[in-house]
């Protein structure tokens, strides 16, 4: 049956006739009797049905159509009828309409007061046997007419909840409704095949002690039920009543201990690959297989043995992956009291569907983006969003298997999962989570042998310590263990982990923890190290000794108001952190927790993007939010060799040809160019951007011509054959390149580009002194004649390092570009070995004619003159005699 269907053709509402979890034949019986007083309702099971039930179902559903939640619209329910169920735990997806004021809730029951009675406007409850005795009273008074067939299955519901009408609830009624039944045409010779009624009163006793007390834990991920009971007499089916106990609590394991007469009965039941209760009784004596195994001990007693074997228990069943390993954390939640357009609000900028409603911490209901969008669509926008949430939610522990929120999602026919421990909300999964926590039991046998476990983890503590320098290691162990102890989570995030991937130095550590990083900062000034904290951001830097350097932040989630707007920050899980970094291969993390040590986690396929060698956006705003990441893609995509991804490459050129990259200010684009410009080889990246026309787009009339290409493409080889000959540029090497970037573009952009990036007078000056100045300097450092070095030195001893490196890669004239290069390599650094001190030492008094021997004494070494110190002191004092110092200072030593 299609959704279509379920909210009428004509769109109106509809009526739902439902029972409890576990429905037998009373409730299937008591459902399609109610479906004769409720015309135009559906049937619909709260959740499993027993097996008998669905047998017969599977022989008989053409005539009695009845349909799972999942095939129900919750919003479309107008009216929903509960039958043979008073209890609102019991009801499963159902119990949500619950208290809704356009919902009518009808209730029909037998069974004794319950502690959550489900709230209606209409019930009949009475003490008969089966419920299915009080609909058919209804329909007899009504005059409505019964097929042999309905009086047959009424028959049954009456049959199976009374024992066979011998069970001490069943009364004068339940006999006469039988009787009107068998008179209606129904066919008793069909019960026996289709229910089971053996149960005696004895039995029926020993169920509901079971029942009573039966206890639920989650155990590694594990639903599992404990029961224990004393009863006089023996009982034999104690192993059916253990299965039933397993069915109705819908649990992965259930144990029973019961004493009767003088022994102790135990019997397990577990699903498979759960707990080998052969195994976990054996030790007992017991006897069975993987699922079912039981044991008859003397001398002890229930009540002693269960804790022993819930111990055990705790030991011997299968981990599974718990939920608290796949739940998102913490949890954007709202309080009730916001408004509805405050709520929509926050639901946009952080993209989610739901958001939920926190009093206090405690969960106290959830609130659907299709709720929001109908209140706004009323004009309700202002009223707070208590008045329209779903209370009573689905919850789970976070202890839970991700097995069992799997059976809870689909059972309840929901997107989302809260986390709750004691009433607080402490996580959320979502479908998603969901998908990648049930990847592998996808996989055929073959397939799963190459696949990791799960697909987004992967243990890489091997690699941490192969890969990473001596020191790295023990450093990320001491922050791991001290965010363990302050009940955090911390993980080595980003390049760092893109680098390890890559067997690619990197030496950049970022970590990234879950919870407030200023304590956890200020926590290493009792260790002594040097700590820096920026409260507002929540992060900070911590140096240890040997300089060894760290930095660390809060996860956070970021929204952008409007494009290129700097990002508003707060606190959030790992999970969002990385999602609101750029590319896939930067959005991984490893765990250092002592715990988890090693454990890498990759939620968006940065591994296989790494495998394939592709840069990917983490979603089609990326470069709306912020076009910056344009150039970090381009950076990244020629330093490692890959390439954009189709989509992401068009999503970036949509950008610039949008114009948003025009829109970053002159700090942030300077920012973006000083690292593309710091690159080893800065042409690649120089030359990408300009056929992705970012050139043209940011600096209107910039020609990247051969002139510029010929630059920057000497920058890198210069680098790269002699980098350790050439002097510290420091911050000044960017500018080299700057200016060979604007080798072919006229004078009017060479003049507009520094403006634009708001450089300093310093900067500007080194700019335009390579742009427009290389013609002297080719004048004077060029020609066939040999130069001296002195007159080199001269010329370029006043020029800025970054200006002269400018000049060599952009001049043709070849003894031009090897003497710039041999001044940057070798003559910028030639000193005189003696100082001021020495020629005050050697008798001279002071006076501005020290510096003109000094300078003298420069030249001499530059041409060769002298080599040792004790040539500089006979150079000085043979062309410096102390009796001529006078005129040597009236006179300066440009003569000698």
């Amino acid at each position: 049956m299609d959704r279509s269907f379920l909210r009428r053709s004509d769109g109106t509402l509809m009526k739902v006739i439902t029972s409890h979890i576990g429905s037998d034949f009373d409730s299937l019986s008591s459902m399609v009797a109610a479906s004769r007083l409720y015309e135009d309702a559906v049937l619909c099971f709260a959740g499993s049905a027993t097996r008998n039930v669905r047998e017969f179902l599977k022989r008989f559903g053409l005539r009695w159509q009845v349909l799972t939640p999942r095939k129900i619209d919750l919003d479309a329910v107008s009216m929903l009828v509960c039958v043979d169920v008073r209890a609102a735990s019991r009801i499963g997806p159902f119990a949500s309409l619950l208290g809704k004021k356009n919902i009518d809730v009808h209730v029909y029951d037998h069974h004794p007061p319950v502690l959550d009675p489900i709230p209606a406007s209409f019930s009949l409850i009475d003490s008969v046997g089966a419920t299915t005795t009080l609909l058919v009273e209804l329909l007899r008074e009504k005059g409505i007419s019964l097929s042999p067939q309905e009086a047959t299955l009424f028959a049954m519901g009456i049959y199976e909840d009374t024992g066979a009408l011998t069970f001490g609830a069943t009364c004068r009624r339940d006999y006469e409704i039988v009787a009107y039944l068998r008179e209606l045409g129904a066919d008793m010779t069909m019960i026996p095949s289709h229910i089971e009624i053996a149960l005696n009163a004895e039995e029926r006793g020993l169920l509901d002690a079971l029942v009573e007390s039966a206890r639920e834990r989650y155990i590694r991920g594990a639903k599992v039920v404990f029961a224990d009971a004393r009863i006089g007499g023996y009982v034999d089916g104690l192993s059916l009543f253990v299965h039933r106990l397993r069915d109705y609590y819908d649990a992965d394991v259930a144990l029973a201990v019961v004493g009767m007469e003088q022994r102790t009965y135990v019997v397990g039941r577990s699903r498979e690959g759960v707990l080998d209760m052969a195994a976990f009784l054996g030790t007992l004596g017991g006897g069975g297989h993987a699922q079912a195994a039981s044991v008859t001990l003397t001398a002890v007693k229930p009540e002693d043995l269960l804790p022993e074997l819930e111990r055990r228990v705790e030991e011997c069943i299968e981990p599974s992956l718990l939920l608290r390993d796949v739940m998102s954390s913490p949890v954007m939640a709202v309080s009730p009291g916001v408004s509805v357009d405050d709520a929509y609000r926050v639901m946009i900028r952080y993209g989610h569907a739901a958001l939920p409603l926190v009093e206090e911490h405690v969960l106290v209901g959830i609130i659907t983006r299709k709720d929001l969008d109908k209140a706004r669509l009323h004009g309700l926008g202002s009223v707070a969003v208590r008045e329209f949430m779903t209370e009573g939610i689905v919850t789970v522990s976070p202890e839970a298997s991700v097995e069992e929120a799997h059976r809870k999602m689909v059972l309840h026919n929901i997107g989302r999962l809260p986390v709750v421990r004691k009433g607080e909300l402490v996580g959320i999964v979502t479908r998603t989570d969901m998908l990648r926590a049930l990847y592998p039991v996808s996989l055929g046998r073959r397939e799963h042998a190459r696949e990791e476990e799960r697909p987004w983890q992967e243990d890489v503590s091997d690699l941490l310590e192969r890969r990473l320098p001596g020191w790295v290691v023990p450093i990320l162990r001491k922050l791991g263990r001290r965010a363990g102890k302050m009940g955090m989570r911390a993980y080595v995030a980003g390049g760092f982990v893109r680098d390890l991937l890559l067997h690619r130095p990197t030496l950049d550590i970022d970590v990234v923890v879950e919870g407030d990083a200023v304590p956890f900062l200020q926590s290493w000034r009792n260790d002594g190290c040097r700590v820096a904290v920026h409260a507002r951001f929540r992060t900070g830097t911590i140096v240890f000794p040997e300089n060894r350097r760290v930095d660390v932040a809060t996860a956070r989630r970021e929204f952008y108001e409007y494009p290129v707007a700097q990002p508003r920050v707060s606190s959030d899980s790992l999970k969002h952190d990385l999602y609101r970094r750029d590319y896939a291969v930067n959005a991984m993390a490893v765990s250092i927790n002592e715990d988890d040590w090693g454990t890498l986690l990759d939620y968006f396929g940065g591994r296989r993007d790494l495998q394939r060698k592709i840069l990917r956006v983490l979603h089609n705003l990326s470069f709306v939010e912020d076009p910056t990441r344009v150039f970090r893609g381009i950076r990244l995509e020629q330093r490692l060799r890959f390439r954009l991804e189709e989509n992401s490459l068009r999503l970036l050129q949509n950008c610039v040809k949008g114009g948003l990259i025009t829109l970053l200010s002159g700090v942030r684009l300077r920012t973006e160019l000083e690292e593309i410009f710091r690159e080893e080889y800065p042409y690649p990246a120089a030359r990408r951007l300009g056929e992705l026309g970012v050139w043209e787009m940011l600096f209107p009339g910039l020609l990247f011509g051969t002139g510029a290409a010929r630059c920057l493409r000497r920058i890198g080889a210069l680098f790269h054959r002699i980098r350790r000959d050439l002097p510290d540029f420091g911050n000044d090497l960017w500018l080299a390149s700057l200016a060979g970037l604007l080798e072919d573009s006229p004078e009017k952009v060479r003049r507009a580009v520094p403006d634009r990036l708001h450089l300093a007078p310093r900067e500007r000056m080194i700019v335009e002194r390579a742009l427009f100045e290389r013609g002297a300097a080719e004048h004077e450092l060029g020609g066939r004649a040999e130069k001296p070095p002195s007159e080199i030195v001269a010329f370029l001893r006043d020029v800025p390092n970054a200006t002269a490196l400018s000049w060599a890669v952009a001049t043709e004239r070849w003894r031009v570009r090897r003497r710039i290069l041999l001044y940057l390599t070798r003559l910028c650094r030639v000193r005189p070995m003696l100082t001021g001190r020495d020629l005050l030492d050697l008798g001279h008094r002071s006076g501005p004619h020290i510096g003109d021997i000094l300078e003298g004494l420069l030249r001499a070494r530059l041409e060769g003159d002298v080599e040792t110190r004790e040539e500089e002191i006979r150079w000085v004092l043979t062309r410096y005699p102390l009796g001529q110092v006078e005129r040597v200072s009236r006179q300066g030593i440009s003569r000698h």
